[in-house]
């Protein structure tokens, strides 16, 4: 016996998957932060990494935890090599995260005091393909004197940026880079 399929879609849902104009926004959109990307990764690489002969690397995806993304990786992840490297991630409909891997054992209490701001996050599991800084993988940096141990050989430290504040988004990097080069100097 054949089961009959059950295709039951409200008026909304109709509505929505009938109309071709959201997807070509989104696919618009979507196009547009990667160019952006595209650009900041040749401006990091510049500005951060000068003298180097590594790339950048734009990836795009649909499904981080349902949502699409972009993500920009200067210069680009390498599995053997991660300490040192940024990750800027495009999530949508929740924030863009700035993320800087480091070797833990180049952190110090003195470091991690310097970023007690509220707006840093460091990495706590070894779960280091996490993107999700609202997870319990992540503690925000918000007083000095706060005890993080590490079990894990590399970290990240992270920040979050609006959305609604994308066209700064140069200006919050360069703060993170500002911020975190005393740590980016030390890794290997």
């Amino acid at each position: 016996m054949v089961q009959k399929s059950t295709f039951k879609l409200t008026k909304h849902e109709l509505d929505f998957i009938s109309d071709p104009q959201w997807m070509s926004l989104k696919q618009k959109l979507i196009r547009t932060i990667s160019d952006s990307l595209h650009g900041l990764g040749q401006l990091i690489l510049t500005e951060y990494y000068p003298g180097s002969t590594q790339t950048y690397k734009v990836t795009r995806g649909e499904n981080y935890l349902d949502m699409p993304y972009v993500v920009l990786d200067a210069p680009q992840l390498k599995s053997n090599k991660l300490a040192g490297k940024l990750r800027i991630m495009f999530w949508w409909g929740h924030y863009i995260s700035v993320q800087l891997f480091l070797n833990t054992h180049t952190i110090t209490q003195s470091n991690l005091d310097s970023l007690c701001s509220g707006k840093y996050f460091i990495l706590v599991t070894d779960n280091l393909f996490n993107n999700d800084l609202d997870t319990i993988d992540f503690t925000c940096l918000t007083e000095p004197g706060m005890k993080i141990s590490f079990d894990q050989e590399i970290t990240k430290v992270c920040m979050k940026i609006r959305i609604s504040e994308m066209e700064e988004m140069e200006t919050h990097i360069r703060t993170f880079i500002g911020d975190l080069n005393p740590l980016r100097e030390q890794q290997d």
